[in-house]
């Protein structure tokens, strides 16, 4: 069986803690813009994951929130 790595920055989703990090925000923030549906989330097993493209549309979000 042939293991294949795949580096950090192509990988399509990622861990709250990198989400969090890749923002610079801390990590209970991260949970608000989850709860607050501003970032979308996916749930794989116990896991829950972001895409990265959802970073893009939570910061356009906000960016339209605070302009408003």
């Amino acid at each position: 069986m042939t293991t294949i790595r795949i580096a950090a920055e192509d990988r399509l989703l990622i861990t709250t803690e990198d989400a969090a990090a890749r923002l610079g925000i801390h990590r209970s923030t991260l949970y608000d813009l989850i709860r607050s549906r501003k970032l979308k989330t996916v749930k794989i097993g116990s896991r829950r994951l972001v895409r990265v493209s959802a970073l893009e549309e939570a910061i356009q979000l906000l960016e339209e929130e605070t302009a408003a």
